[in-house]
């Protein structure tokens, strides 16, 4: 799972701000996601596609307080380095201070393998998840890195709130919201 994320946010303009230097990037990447990945495999849901070729991880926020994470993330700093643990420490900051306060399932990642761009693949691990939601009168939130991405979403559903993410010197992130039908 941490691979194929890995290789699917190489080029994102978030990995890109946090890991600035592509050899580091590529090096430490697979151990940036891992926490995420365990993160989910414990408190959430991860779904791949086909043979490995895209996947989502998905965490519950019932509007309270959030599930500790304190032993997937301990070592996250010595895995990727002080420069990019203190890029990332800003960006969580700014999401956790922006994270929409009710009940909902959170996306942290949808990844696709580069070679299967536009294949629908990554538009049909959400459907299908979103199809649950549906069905459970559940509410959905994410961050899209990139306005491109953010027209997908928008295809399904998603709304852009009125802010965006804006980290220093980089990217903006695209809060969206999808409500329970």
């Amino acid at each position: 799972m941490s691979r194929i994320l890995a290789e699917a946010f190489m080029r994102d303009p978030v990995s890109t701000w946090i890991f600035p230097e592509y050899g580091h990037r590529e090096q430490v990447h697979p151990a940036f996601f891992a926490p995420f990945v365990a993160l989910a495999l414990r408190d959430g849901e991860v779904y791949v596609a086909g043979d490995g070729v895209g996947a989502t991880l998905w965490l519950p926020v019932d509007g309270g307080d959030e599930a500790d994470e304190a032993d997937e993330f301990a070592g996250l700093e010595a895995a990727i380095g002080p420069e990019a643990s203190k890029r990332f420490g800003v960006l969580d900051e700014l999401m956790t201070a922006n994270h929409p306060g009710e009940p909902h399932w959170y996306l942290p990642f949808i990844a696709v393998r580069p070679e299967h761009h536009g294949t629908g693949i990554g538009t049909a691990l959400l459907r299908h998840k979103l199809a649950v939601l549906d069905r459970a009168g559940s509410a959905a939130y994410l961050e899209a890195s990139s306005p491109r991405n953010a027209a997908l979403y928008e295809r399904l559903g998603f709304r852009r709130r009125p802010t965006t993410l804006d980290l220093p010197e980089g990217p903006s992130l695209y809060p969206m919201w999808r409500d329970a039908l």
